[in-house]
């Protein structure tokens, strides 16, 4: 008798696990069908920005790496490619899917540190919604794909230090989460830094050694790549160019706070505070703080340190949802929908254009200028490149608008990141440049002369730049080197 009680008692547990795992799916369902509807309905509002045509054009050059970034970005814009065509809202579709998947291990954190449906719910809405998650799902970019890839490493760095993990499965996440993108490098460091100063034990086990060779396996091909290219990759990052997302340190705080949503800070730091406080976790815990402040120390920016932000949100759910009564949980809700309200249309383009523009968002927003104008830009060019025997646009994004929209043109040659690996076969000498002024272009082309100036609907960093004709003063190869000196590539 005493027996099969004690087969009924695990049982019993076994089936309340699964009607409590049941009960909580639908609420988490509807939160990702809400999130993943919203980023839907406005896919394709603006138009393509800027890095979305280079990644659109890198998805047509794979190998296996690239100036600023890994090659998994430009494998799922080919695969984009092959599935829908041009179709911006498939591209878009990627990223989208990337951040229902941010959502769901957001919920399994929570579930892993004992939340239950209260808890994992609370961590999936809190990050869905979070502006940081909901704007970079809008674009096609590795950001997206980064978030999914950290929360992954995260959660199963969690489920080893809590014995119950898989090494296989973590090497994997970290090989392709690498191939994704390389600021994950950082959240690695300081996971190790972390688990050898409190959980020693777990980096002793052999399945440590097998899953750093499992990750390094899936480097090789990145790898091969920046050695035959100069590690050039290393020096990109080691003195990065000017950017529009750059950001003073008090930008970047503020920026880390605003994006997080202020009425879901409170869950992170609660989520960072539970972690250290537990010896098993505290490598998370330290890993969680210490990569905001690491990014902030190094210059780096707010969005590279969001997604150890979007764990402690999810482990903080566990706490908030024991803290908080339904009244507490009304008022932190109203917070946080009042604030996502207000953020909204810097979040996503929810707005009209010509209302975004008259209101400011798109002055505030560096991601909306860079959408706007592309078409224009290469029916310009083909109105003025007729006879020209090269397209030479001076940056990527001018690139890529070409390549995409300028149906028609004469190959297109930029010295930019990594199209200056990609110089298409050029015997003649007639040249369209686009966006070189006079002094730059002198230095390997004469008879400049301008035909006009880029069009553009807002104050981006296109518009005004010239249109010009000269003619190269020998053979694309042959000058390649000084349009490279030229134009500081």
């Amino acid at each position: 008798m005493n027996a099969i009680a004690a087969v009924r008692r695990p049982s019993a547990a076994l089936a309340r696990s699964r009607a409590a795992d049941l009960s909580a799916a639908w609420p988490l369902l509807v939160v990702l069908v809400a999130k993943c509807a919203l980023n839907f309905a406005f896919a394709g509002r603006y138009g393509w920005q800027r890095d979305e045509l280079y990644y659109a054009v890198a998805g047509h050059h794979l190998q296996g790496g690239y100036v600023e970034f890994p090659p998994v970005t430009p494998l799922l814009s080919a695969v984009a490619r092959v599935l829908f065509g041009w179709s911006l809202v498939g591209f878009r579709g990627f990223a989208i899917l990337a951040g229902a998947g941010t959502v769901v291990l957001a919920a399994l954190v929570a579930r892993e540190l004992g939340g239950g449906r209260r808890a994992q719910v609370i961590a999936a809405a809190a990050v869905a919604f979070s502006p940081i998650l909901l704007g970079p799902n809008g674009l096609f970019q590795p950001v997206s794909f980064d978030q999914t890839a950290t929360l992954l490493v995260l959660l199963l760095a969690l489920r080893l230090a809590l014995g119950r993990g898989s090494w296989l499965a973590l090497g994997v996440a970290v090989g392709v989460g690498l191939e994704t993108k390389y600021t994950l490098a950082v959240v690695l460091v300081l996971l190790v830094a972390g688990f050898a100063a409190w959980r020693r034990d777990v980096l002793t086990s052999r399945g440590f050694a097998f899953a750093v060779l499992v990750a390094g396996a899936l480097m090789v091909p990145n790898l091969l790549w920046e050695a035959g290219h100069g590690w050039v990759s290393v020096h990109w990052f080691l003195h990065p160019p000017a950017s529009a997302t750059s950001e003073s340190r008090p930008q970047y705080i503020a920026n880390l706070l605003q994006t997080t949503n202020f009425f879901a800070v409170p869950i992170a730091v609660v989520g960072a505070v539970t972690l250290l406080r537990d010896r098993r976790l505290r490598p998370l815990g330290f890993t969680v703080v210490g990569v905001p402040i690491a990014y902030f120390l190094l210059g780096g920016k707010s969005y590279y340190a969001m997604p150890v932000v979007l764990f402690a949100v999810a482990a903080g759910a566990v706490p908030f949802g024991r803290w908080a009564t339904r009244w507490r949980l009304a008022a932190v809700g109203t917070g946080y929908v009042a604030f996502f309200a207000v953020s909204l249309p810097y979040t996503l383009p929810v707005l009209s254009l010509h209302a975004a523009i008259q209101q400011g968002v798109v002055k505030a927003r560096s991601d909306y200028q860079d959408e706007l104008g592309w078409p224009t830009l290469a029916a310009q060019v083909g109105q003025v490149a007729g006879g020209a025997d090269v397209v030479v646009p001076s940056n990527y994004g001018e690139a890529g608008a070409l390549e995409l929209f300028g149906h028609g043109l004469p190959p297109i040659a930029s010295t930019d990141v990594t199209f200056r690996y990609w110089r298409p076969p050029v015997a003649g000498r007639r040249a369209i440049l686009v966006g070189f002024y006079e002094g730059t272009a002198s230095g390997f082309c004469h008879d400049y002369t301008l035909l006009g100036r880029i069009a553009m609907p807002t104050a981006n960093q296109e518009r005004g730049l010239p249109i010009a004709r000269c003619t190269l003063d020998s053979n694309l190869a042959a000058e390649w080197p000084r349009i490279l000196r030229a134009t500081g590539s």
